[in-house]
């Protein structure tokens, strides 16, 4: 029975939710607190926030290719003296050199065509800067969908604490009346002490809860990134999701391959490919750019003897450079960049399919997280009629010590499975939402 309480939590996150119009206002209410406080201080959005500026930043370096290209060069030098040969080697004759020089470049370069080159930057790093944001809106989702798990656990802990506690207190009466009954002789010391067994295990259980409520508060504060942030615990009527209105699952679809993050996330990494084959293939096509340089250089050692003078000359020009090894090299790059675009366009499919297929799972949790809800209902009836009987019929002396145990074992049981059906039914519902990202 604890272990069973112990591991809904891991059972309930197998469900899915998205968008229910009915839910309780302060339910929302308190998990849009629990969002916005980790939206403020959780670590792992302030670090894919931080990756975002970088990604913008990236952008703007890109678009810095547009502009043009400005290189300034100056040396000073010494010049040795220089020596003539004749043809064979045999004789030679020295040369007397300006020994001091000097050099002055300055030039300039305006891209006029790249082959798209520069475009396709400036697109690919637009895209990276998209699909950063995209990266981010996809851990926000995951992080309210983790705090919405552990709140709704935390709940349902506290629910099967107060279970236990009155469990424990109808417990206490019924020891209470064996032994007013053993003073009358009609109860034994062996009744009395299997139900104090039982008050221990029903105690065990309730700290076991209290103690898994503390995990889970631990748990919750990592996740908002603030130790100091305040959980309220809502009542019971917050949880009523008997007039949930879900809708059909066909709607659920349709929304979800309009918004879901992970099939965004897809289809840009199909547009990033295509960009990367532009890139590809502009280093096959000529680099076509204006130019200017201004050189003044000294001393003139084209001439013989040198002229110890300064030279200054300068240029304006249109350029064009073409990178012959890339009619062999481009080649490998062009094919590889098109097979990684058909590798995203497969993996688009398949998120699609896994996006379907997460709906249609999270939908049928639902449902069954609500038959599951009635059935759990009519066993808390039916467990109670029955402990109440028995507990009577015990009293009259027509049932046994183990029956009176079973009763109750069966009423505890059934009153924690109805608390957490009740929890489940919402956790289901908002993994519904979690599916179709609407969190």
């Amino acid at each position: 029975m604890r272990r069973w309480a112990a591991s809904f939590g891991i059972a309930a996150m197998a469900c899915v939710p998205i968008g229910m119009q009915a839910q309780s206002t302060a339910l929302s209410n308190s998990l849009q607190s629990l969002y916005a406080e980790a939206e403020a201080h959780n670590a792992t959005l302030a670090s894919l926030q931080a990756a975002l500026q970088t990604a913008e930043a990236g952008i703007e370096t890109a678009r810095m290719d547009k502009l043009p290209n400005l290189n300034g060069q100056v040396s000073f030098s010494y010049l040795g003296n220089g020596r003539l040969w004749n043809r064979k080697f045999g004789e030679s004759t020295s040369a007397p050199m300006p020994h001091y020089g000097n050099n002055f470049l300055l030039q300039a370069e305006q891209v006029l065509y790249a082959g798209g080159a520069i475009k396709s930057g400036i697109k690919l790093a637009e895209q990276q800067s998209e699909m950063a944001r995209l990266t981010i809106n996809d851990e926000r989702q995951r992080q309210r969908m983790l705090l919405t798990g552990l709140y709704l656990q935390l709940h349902s802990l506290r629910n099967q604490q107060t279970v236990y506690a009155n469990n424990r207190t109808l417990a206490q009466k019924q020891i209470e009346l064996m032994k007013h009954r053993r003073e009358q002789g009609v109860s034994l010391r062996n009744d009395i002490t299997r139900y104090e067994l039982q008050l221990q295990q029903i105690d065990l259980g309730e700290t076991a809860v209290t103690d898994q409520q503390s995990i889970l508060l631990k748990q919750l504060h990592t996740a908002m990134g603030s130790d100091s942030a305040g959980v309220a615990l809502l009542s019971d009527e917050a949880f009523d999701a008997t007039d949930l209105e879900v809708g059909i699952e066909a709607d659920w679809q349709q929304r979800a391959l309009q918004q879901h993050i992970g099939l965004q996330k897809s289809q840009l990494a199909v547009d990033i490919n295509r960009t990367q084959e532009k890139l590809a293939r502009a280093d096959r096509l000529p680099k076509v750019a204006l130019m200017a340089e201004d050189h003044l250089d000294g001393p003139i050692t084209i001439e013989v003897p040198p002229i110890n003078k300064n030279f200054n000359y300068w240029f304006v020009g249109v350029g064009i450079r073409y990178n012959f090894s890339s009619l062999y090299k481009s080649k490998r790059k062009i094919a590889q960049a098109q097979l990684s675009t058909a590798q995203a366009l497969s993996q688009t499919e398949v998120a699609r399919q896994g996006i379907s297929d997460g709906i249609h799972a999270a939908y049928v949790n639902l449902g069954t997280a609500r038959s599951e809800l009635a059935t759990r209902q009519k066993s808390v009836q039916l467990a109670s009629e029955n402990y109440d009987v028995v507990s009577k019929r015990y009293q009259n002396g027509l049932a046994l010590i183990t029956d009176l145990t079973d009763a109750a074992n069966m009423k505890l049981e059934a009153e924690l499975a109805l608390s957490n059906a009740r929890i489940n039914v919402l956790f289901c519902y908002y993994q519904l939402k979690y599916a179709s990202n609407e969190l």
